[in-house]
């Protein structure tokens, strides 16, 4: 046990807040990879005169050996180079060492970027082929980790295709 005395010196004060912010900081220092993130699935939530609203779920991957505590997910999404969504959310989730999870992220697009991003389509290539045609993606976006108020921003970029294969197989 320590004397009653020994943190009236304002250097010893010092000497113990630097041990405890680096034990605090301690768990957002361990990840040695950035984990992998992809697009598993997109569905149309809701549909308004002005945006559509998609359920985005990604696929992260943590290729470390320390869990991941994420808390938030803010990404944008380009098809065929074009910009066409964005979105945030709030999900918290723990995803095991050498785990993976799925990730929900609700994303808002304007008519607008979705009407563009159809006439682009339709004049690359003629009707005949386009059921069989995949679209290429690009999201970038920012993972939020960490506990407390200890947080890590990581950047990250998924490039993909997005098939149109079955798209009219559930209507």
């Amino acid at each position: 046990m320590l004397p009653l005395n020994f943190l009236k010196c304002p250097a010893q004060w010092m000497f113990v807040l630097f041990f405890l912010m680096i034990g605090g900081c301690a768990g957002l220092g361990q990840i040695q990879e950035k984990p992998k993130i992809s697009i598993a699935d997109i569905q149309v939530q809701e549909m308004k005169s002005m945006e559509t609203a998609f359920l985005v779920q990604l696929r992260v991957m943590n290729p470390n050996d320390v869990p991941l505590d994420i808390r938030g997910v803010d990404c944008d999404l380009e098809i065929d180079g074009r910009h066409f969504a964005q979105g945030i959310a709030s999900s918290p989730q723990k995803i095991p060492a050498y785990g993976t999870a799925l990730v929900p992220v609700s994303v808002y697009a304007s008519m607008m970027n979705m009407i563009s991003s159809v006439v682009g389509l339709i004049q690359s290539t003629n009707s005949a082929s386009a059921a069989s045609q995949s679209l290429s993606y690009k999201l970038v976006g920012n993972i939020r980790l960490g506990t407390g108020s200890f947080t890590r921003k990581i950047p990250f970029e998924s490039i993909g295709e997005l098939s149109l294969q079955g798209l009219n197989a559930g209507q």
